[in-house]
């Protein structure tokens, strides 16, 4: 079952992003994470009372932290996903985002295999050919782009890491925690700083829903698939997400990859691997 979650969690993810994207192109990214979160919450919220076997005002909190970090994360990968290739900023992503375990496992003592310093080596590589640029392609890929995509990846790692440490008994209660904080804060701005927000962010209603269902979507299947098998397990999977991303942007919108850039993508999602199995 961890293998199925951890699968789905890679669907879902690699979906949430590419609905976020194209919402960022019509509106703020503020009101896209805003009003997607707020999706996420009403729907997580429904189903967590009949899921969850206990609540814990503790795992609540580390959902809550846990989501603070997934806010940043995700506002800097939809702005980088509208602005940027989504060739690019995905597989960046998901490096990073593979990452980041490995290195708090490394900081707590544990130590890396081989395997994962050979991905860490292809992981450089990979980010030095995703960043090149693409002529037939009108989206730049900027120095900015590369370090926001990168710093999205760290979020999702530290958040990953956060919601591993919760109790079983208590999922989802974790994800509720995290869209409670962070629809509550970003709406609460809108509210208070940007008052036509809902009015500016209707000609992405569409796909803001879609973009809220996915993404919360697989973070509560994340949540279930690290309480059914190990965290590198499901790391391994849930970082094939870019693939998913890469092809719905080549079906959807067309966009261009050079083979440098292909190579770049196959690259990343084989140091994401690596790296998580180390």
């Amino acid at each position: 079952m961890a293998v199925l979650f951890g699968l789905l969690t890679a669907l879902f993810f690699g979906s949430g992003d590419f609905f976020g994207g194209i919402s960022a192109k019509k509106t703020s990214v503020i009101n896209v994470v805003a009003f997607s979160h707020l999706v996420g919450l009403i729907g997580v919220a429904i189903l967590t009372p009949f899921l969850a076997d206990a609540f814990t005002w503790t795992d609540f909190g580390l959902g809550m932290a846990g989501g603070a970090l997934g806010g940043v994360g995700v506002s800097l990968l939809y702005r980088g996903l509208a602005v940027g290739p989504m060739a690019v900023v995905a597989p960046l992503t998901a490096i990073t985002s593979a990452a980041v375990p490995a290195i708090w496992g490394v900081a707590g003592g544990e130590t890396l295999t081989a395997i994962a310093w050979i991905g860490v080596a292809v992981a450089v590589v990979a980010i030095g050919l995703s960043s090149m640029p693409n002529e037939r392609d009108d989206a730049p890929v900027t120095a900015r782009v590369i370090g926001e995509s990168l710093l999205a990846g760290a979020c999702f790692g530290s958040m990953f890491i956060v919601f591993d440490a919760t109790a079983e008994a208590t999922a989802p209660w974790p994800v509720v925690g995290a869209r409670v904080l962070t629809s509550g804060l970003l709406l609460s701005y809108i509210l208070t700083q940007a008052r036509n927000g809902l009015a500016t962010a209707r000609p992405a209603l569409g796909t803001i829903v879609l973009t809220g269902l996915f993404d919360t979507g697989s973070n509560m299947l994340f949540l279930f698939a690290t309480k059914m098998g190990d965290l590198s397990v499901v790391a391994v999977l849930s970082s094939l997400y870019p693939a998913i991303t890469v092809v719905l942007a080549r079906l959807v919108l067309d966009e261009k990859m050079s083979r440098t850039q292909l190579a770049g993508l196959v690259g990343a999602i084989t140091a994401s691997v690596l790296i998580a199995l180390g």
